[in-house]
């Protein structure tokens, strides 16, 4: 695993030392490693959202569901 020097606002750091703390999360890491996670899985329901708004797009909705779907097996393997 590489690692990366990030910088939070105080509020955020906040917000994550407050789930490690009440267990959570057994670090900062691995909040911030599900969180990321997590930002996949929304990104691919504010797509399906987009692309529901017009139903012609049946294909595109399908191969969105896919993404959310794959995302969502791999956040499964990933938290176990």
């Amino acid at each position: 695993m590489e690692k990366v020097q990030v910088g939070f606002p105080p509020e955020d750091l906040k917000r994550i030392e407050k789930e490690v703390k009440e267990g959570k999360y057994p670090n900062k890491s691995e909040a911030i490693r599900d969180k990321v996670r997590k930002s996949y899985i929304l990104e691919a329901i504010v797509l399906m959202r987009e692309v529901t708004e017009d139903l012609d797009q049946e294909e595109e909705l399908e191969r969105l569901e896919k993404v959310r779907d794959r995302k969502y097996e791999e956040y499964k393997k990933s938290s176990s």
